[in-house]
């Protein structure tokens, strides 16, 4: 089942000197359950599909269909906030929350109470292989690799299709 679709997207950036068009035509479909790497030369717009399919901006032409529905008419912040789960290359943890806060902040913006936020936001740690004494450790106090990994947890944390709200 295709879950999300670029149909003919084409996206520049621009300012009053220069354009760069950094995807011109570009059509593909991604499939539910399946694992796929976007993978090119630098510069030549992964990031930008990339952005573009979490509902960051919308294409200058052609369109991003996600379960069918362009992005173009939906309400971007509630799309990104429970569909969209992005790993970025600096991880972008908040700084002054724990390991085990970062994984919570999602369920938290779901309503998934507390006490509960906090056991799931463990099992998703561990799920990556890291300890219990990670769980109040900040950023700071963690190598490249286990910040790399509550990313993760994070991102796993996004899947709100697997809560009981409240």
């Amino acid at each position: 089942m295709c879950i999300m679709r670029l149909e003919s997207v084409s996206y520049a950036y621009s300012n009053r000197y220069q354009s760069n068009e950094a995807l011109k035509d570009v059509s593909c479909s991604f499939e539910h359950g399946l694992i796929y790497a976007i993978i090119g030369k630098s510069g030549s717009g992964k990031s930008t599909a990339l952005s573009l399919m979490a509902g960051l901006d919308v294409p200058d032409k052609g369109d991003v269909l996600f379960q069918g529905q362009s992005t173009r008419t939906m309400d971007l912040e509630r799309f990104r906030r429970d569909e969209v789960a992005m790993i970025y290359q600096s991880y972008r943890l908040f700084p002054l929350l724990t390991a085990v806060e970062n994984v919570m902040y999602p369920m938290e913006l779901h309503q998934v109470k507390p006490r509960e936020a906090r056991k799931r936001a463990e099992a998703y740690i561990k799920s990556v292989d890291l300890s219990e004494d990670t769980f109040q450790r900040f950023p700071s106090m963690l190598s490249g690799g286990e910040q790399q990994r509550v990313a993760i947890a994070r991102a796993l944390a996004m899947d709100t299709k697997n809560y009981s709200r409240g």
